[in-house]
């Protein structure tokens, strides 16, 4: 499936800027104001009252000066920033209108691509337009360079960010890089697996899919696929594939799980899905657990217990028919791109030996979140609460780590194979049992 990951919603870790109103003050004023606005938030949310020991008053001391004597809005936000950066948690971020945060265009290169180690390589792992196969783009390929610019110089600056949050950074320049406006021409030059380089001329495209918003977010597209594979020993088994958790996909995932009740598996395949609106998770869940268990919990600041997220069992079609739960063997397949509700939604089912998870280890920025408008006009991304499965165990910064862990393979990309997938399904063959 394509990735529309244009921007940030609740639990949700991809942000590529945003529409804003303007603001009738000053920029300086906007900014102090809004640096302002960000300490206290954070100040009376941050679920850890401790701070994780920083001094958070302190910070607010060091830093308002800078953005005082800041000669331009973009300086003052680099502030700001650097004030989220101290807190080392995900879902931290300011979503910004700044044209150099904007991607340049809404179409895009034709392809899903993944940054593999190390992390200047990045990896075509599908071409998703008929003219762009034409023009040579092929999976298993490695781009060396986008419109003259080589892609060993998008990790610049990231060498003090631990592997998977520097992959995930090149991921962002690497694909705003591939944007453009609808019909402008990209020249790749991108390396076969066989070693040989060629240059590539491909038209960008717009992408298809229903449209969803939220809250003061600009829209976001949402991708769902619902297909039958077969095992190698002839099983029949239902894939389930999006690329966001929105309430729009919601009866699409009711009916795929309907369609696929009496097959031998079903596979959910959240590859590249960055999470979205937590509270689904308990529905999707539904559709596989019978009782109503504990997924996992929620600790925040001020609430006087836990928040407990329990699966709710989906007895009922969308078309109103009494059914039981999909009992059978479940696999979900995951990898760098896989966060927050993914990780979360992951991580309970596997807790609870109810899945197989087969794949990469999830991006571990697994922190519920919320929005809020800046008088800036900018928006904040700011952590809520801490997560944990019903096991106990945090994904903040560990994320999922796969039952069977399937690297990426160009080699296996360029004959045609889907090696998560297949593993999977091997498994199924063998029985499906999650011991």
């Amino acid at each position: 499936m394509r990735l529309h990951l244009r921007a940030a919603v609740l639990g949700c870790v991809f942000a590529a800027g945003i529409h804003t109103a303007a603001v009738a003050q000053s920029w300086k004023e906007a900014a102090l104001a809004s640096f302002d606005e960000v300490w206290k938030t954070i100040n009376e949310s941050f679920y850890d009252p401790t701070f994780g020991g920083i001094d958070w008053a302190g910070v607010a001391k060091a830093l308002r000066p800078r953005v005082a004597s800041a000669a331009s809005n973009d300086a003052a936000r680099v502030v700001i920033r650097e004030m989220l950066a101290k807190l080392g948690r995900s879902h931290f971020g300011l979503l910004t209108s700044a044209p150099a945060e904007m991607l340049p265009g809404p179409a895009s290169v034709p392809i899903e691509f993944r940054v593999s180690s190390p992390q200047t390589q990045v990896v075509v792992t599908r071409v998703t337009d008929a003219a762009a196969t034409k023009a040579g783009l092929a999976p298993g390929q490695t781009i060396v360079s986008i419109d003259g610019n080589e892609v060993a110089g998008f990790s610049k600056g990231l060498e003090e960010l631990a592997p998977r949050p520097a992959g995930l950074e090149v991921w962002r320049r690497v694909n705003r890089a591939l944007h453009g406006w609808d019909g402008s021409r990209s020249t790749l030059v991108v390396n076969d697996v066989g070693g040989g380089a060629r240059t590539v001329i491909v038209s960008r495209t717009l992408t298809t899919g229903e449209v969803s918003t939220i809250g003061n977010l600009p829209p976001l597209r949402t991708d769902f696929e619902a297909r039958e594979v077969e095992t190698p020993g002839g099983r029949k088994v239902g894939v389930i594939a999006f690329n966001i958790w929105m309430p729009a996909l919601a009866d699409r995932i009711a009916d795929a799980v309907d369609r696929f009740r009496g097959h031998a598996a079903i596979v959910i395949d959240l590859r590249g899905n960055p999470g979205g609106l937590a509270a689904m998770m308990g529905g999707v869940a539904g559709h596989f657990l019978a009782e109503p268990v504990a997924l996992g919990t929620m600790r925040t600041r001020y609430a006087p217990a836990p928040l407990v997220f329990n699966a709710n069992p989906r007895t009922v079609t969308t078309d109103g028919r009494r059914v039981d739960v999909y009992r059978g063997p479940l696999a979900i397949i995951v990898d760098e791109l896989t966060g927050s509700t993914s990780e979360t939604f992951v991580g309970a089912l596997q807790g609870l030996g109810r899945a197989r998870v087969f794949g990469r280890a999830t991006m571990g920025q697994a922190l519920p979140a919320m929005t809020k408008q800046l008088p800036s006009g900018d928006v904040l991304m700011y952590a809520v609460g801490d997560f944990t499965t019903s096991s106990g165990k945090s994904l903040e910064g560990a994320g999922v780590t796969p039952d069977t862990v399937v690297p990426l393979s160009p080699r296996a990309l360029a004959a045609g194979r889907d090696d998560p997938l297949e593993a999977a399904l091997r498994w199924v063959d063998r029985g499906g049992q999650n011991h």
